[in-house]
């Protein structure tokens, strides 16, 4: 296992801190002790995949009453991708901050945003 490469998928907020290796800082932790490379899935953008409904994401364009996604709602993703901005992807660069130069890191954009967005282009919510 240790020569096999493999990405850890950071698809949540409650992935980013800790010192467990279930989070991204406590994977840069251990990886950092062993000089190991990794590879990390950035995945958690506002109403992914909102139309297949399969992986959907934690953060929303706009919320229901029950902190369910409103994928009726048309309107901007300001709040999500704001959400998005100041809750994940500031925290994520801040860790990885400070592993600069200690380890050898690849990130990966979620990787099936592109294909979604071309399945999802009919749906405005999307």
């Amino acid at each position: 296992m240790r020569e096999t490469g493999s990405a850890y998928w950071i698809d949540v907020k409650a992935k980013l801190q800790g010192t467990d290796t279930d989070s991204l800082e406590g994977i840069l932790i251990d990886a950092a002790a062993k000089e190991d490379m990794v590879t990390f899935m950035v995945y958690d953008l506002p109403n992914r995949d909102c139309n297949a409904h399969a992986s959907n994401g934690e953060i929303c364009c706009k919320y229901n009453a029950d902190l369910t996604c409103d994928y009726s709602y048309s309107g901007t993703c300001d709040e999500g991708l704001n959400e998005y901005k100041t809750e994940y992807i500031d925290v994520f660069a801040e860790i990885l901050g400070r592993f600069d130069c200690l380890v050898d890191i690849a990130l990966v954009i979620e990787p099936d945003s592109l294909p979604n967005l071309a399945t999802n282009l009919a749906n405005p919510s999307c």
